[in-house]
């Protein structure tokens, strides 16, 4: 795991950006501790900052270049695949200095070409020079597990893993609007845009090819459309193979590896399967003492207890989250307002003090519908009339309910699920993807025009609403990438952990999306295979209990430790008025709710205009 940024001068005034590279490179430090390295030529730059995971010797330092010095090659991830395809290279008569992955993709683009993408199995953002024909291929994990920004004028091309990398270039920086308006529809900006105009983020499954002239895009995969013969028992059968396999191929490592254990079904079904290839693999869980109601620990330990796992408790109280937020905030370099994020933080900061790479459950969420807007929407699709006149009027109950109670979340699903019943159907998804209105960010927001998420639904495929595979397809390129995956790399990077998801093999999503949707959720159940499946492992606890999201009491804190920065820097009338990108009587509305103890209904908009102000301070 590591840090990569790049330069290539496209003419004689791109040699300007060279010079910065340097700063650019130190930004990702984090996410490469271990070594960082410059080499370029006449019109090409590199930098590489890496976290040892494979092979740590310094013959696998980067950047690498080929025997010949036609290519230059950074590379942030691994490919758990490398060892099969080595084999197949040596045969074509490659040979080989080094014992990792880094080596064995650069040759695998010399033999293949860009059809090496297709190949590797794991997650990647890669860029390749090449001198002889003065071209950069940049390329994309099919998932977007790993980041990769770029920057593109007439003079140059730049990418690198993070935007605060992107920021040490004298690039221009326009807001774009469009995105700040989906960023508080959403809690994040969606790919492949960014907060400024001239930024984007290279698509998931994609690669770039970048000449002086000019830039072509292209992908590489697609999540497979074929329908799975087999009856469910067989289905469930090629399940255990296949996740068995991927949670093997991404134990490898030569530094000490664990498995985190939230308490959910996801993460206890990769720890147990992790402890059945590597007994002595550790699972790592935190506790909220001072927060009962976010706190699972107990079904973590539950879960430890019942196959004899290794398992620590990390107790984490409301001091250590506070501890962490200062750090938390500086990191994000984009808005980004999920806020379990500080809990990914904190975790995976206590982690790292004990390995350098954790298994997660990401992603069986999105492709086995694990979501409760996945019920709700199962559920319209099948109801009656009686049922849907229920459901819609559940929609005029007062909406007062915030989170941090069982009754409140009750009360608050309810009357979100009357809202969804009463839409047209090709507004359902995104509404339930959205945290906010249209009509709530519109009042907060003073821009330019009236803004709409007509960008992210030419992204999506709202042309199937009752086809239920159709809205985990959207999950997938939407909020899993948008999301749950930046929110993963971003928290553990920071914390110089490397962190590995068995759910997101392709080979597990193309099996994932050959089911029928029925397989998988309904109106009654969540992940209905992935439970049945694993259901001699998992205590009766785990499966029976309503899903509960990593979530953290950031409201509680609004009315504390954040309250004076709410009141005198984040929602300063003064400061408001000067930035221009609020209307001033929402924002002190919001500030006087905070300040008399109301603020706990609008915490997830609390927290997306904390994050959006701080960013804003920073880096505006």
């Amino acid at each position: 795991m590591c840090g990569i940024t790049g330069v290539f001068s496209r003419n004689d005034n791109g040699g300007k950006y060279f010079g910065k590279l340097p700063d650019a490179l130190l930004t990702l430090r984090q996410r490469g501790p271990d070594y960082s390295a410059t080499k370029g030529g006449e019109h090409f730059l590199f930098g590489h900052a890496r976290l040892s995971i494979i092979d740590t010797s310094e013959a696998s330092h980067q950047p690498f270049v080929s025997e010949d010095g036609r290519y230059t090659m950074v590379f942030n991830g691994e490919i758990f695949n490398f060892r099969e395809i080595r084999t197949e290279l040596e045969k074509a008569g490659f040979s080989f200095t080094t014992s990792g992955d880094t080596e064995v993709v650069l040759k695998s683009f010399i033999h293949f070409g860009v059809r090496c993408f297709a190949k590797f199995n794991g997650f990647f953002a890669i860029a390749i020079f090449d001198s002889l024909q003065q071209r950069l291929i940049l390329a994309r994990d099919r998932f977007g597990i790993k980041p990769l920004l770029y920057y593109s004028d007439g003079s140059a091309f730049i990418f690198a893993s993070e935007m605060k990398a992107l920021m040490q270039y004298p690039i221009r920086r326009t807001l774009d609007e469009q995105s700040v308006y989906e960023y508080f529809r959403l809690t994040y900006i969606p790919e492949p845009d960014s907060v400024f105009q001239e930024v984007k983020k290279l698509q998931p499954a994609h690669y770039a090819v970048v000449t002086k002239d000019k830039t072509e895009f292209n992908a590489y995969y697609s999540i497979a459309h074929e329908g799975f013969t087999g009856t469910y028992e067989d289905a469930c059968d090629r399940l255990i193979e296949l996740l068995s396999d991927s949670v093997r191929m991404r134990l490898i490592s030569d530094v000490p590896i664990g498995t985190f254990l939230s308490g959910g079904i996801d993460s206890s079904i990769i720890s147990v399967l992790a402890a059945q290839h590597n007994p002595q693999i550790h699972a790592y869980s935190i506790g909220f003492p001072d927060a009962p109601y976010y706190d699972e620990s107990a079904f973590a330990a539950e879960v430890a207890q019942k196959h004899g796992l290794q398992h620590t408790i990390i107790p984490v109280t409301e001091s250590d989250f506070l501890k962490a937020l200062p750090s938390v905030l500086d990191y994000i370099d984009e808005p980004f307002a999920d806020s379990s994020a500080i809990a990914v933080n904190v975790l995976s900061s206590f982690v790292k003090k004990h390995v350098t790479v954790a298994l997660s459950g990401d992603g069986a969420d999105e492709i086995f519908g694990g979501y409760r807007k996945h019920r709700a929407l199962a559920m319209i699709a099948r109801a009656n009339r009686a049922k849907m006149m229920a459901f819609t009027a559940a929609a005029a109950l007062p909406g007062v309910f915030g989170r941090g109670s069982r009754v409140s979340d009750k009360m608050r699903q309810a009357r979100r699920m009357g809202r969804v019943a009463s839409m047209r159907p090709g507004e359902r998804y995104l509404f339930l993807a959205a945290f906010h209105s249209g009509r709530e960010v519109s009042h907060l927001l003073h821009l330019s025009r009236h803004y709409s998420m007509d960008r992210v639904r030419n992204q999506l495929d709202l042309s199937h609403p009752s086809d239920m595979n159709s809205v985990l397809r959207n999950d997938v390129k939407l909020v899993l990438a948008g999301d749950m995956l930046r929110k993963a790399d971003l928290m553990s990077m920071a914390a110089s952990l490397e962190i590995r998801s068995p759910f997101l093999d392709h080979r597990i999503i193309d099996f994932a999306f050959s089911l029928p949707s029925k397989w998988k959720f309904d109106s009654l159940n969540t992940k209905k295979i992935l439970t049945d499946t694993y259901r001699d492992i998992l205590p009766e606890s785990i499966i029976s209990r309503p899903k509960h999201g990593f979530e953290v009491p950031v409201g509680k804190w609004m009315n504390g430790a954040l309250l004076n920065e709410i009141k005198t820097n984040w929602f300063e009338d003064r400061f408001i008025r000067h930035q221009g990108i609020f209307h001033p009587e929402k924002i002190q509305r919001l500030k006087h709710q905070v300040e008399r103890g109301k603020g706990l209904r609008d915490q997830s908009l609390l927290w997306s205009l904390i994050v959006f102000q701080n960013w804003w301070k920073k880096h505006m």
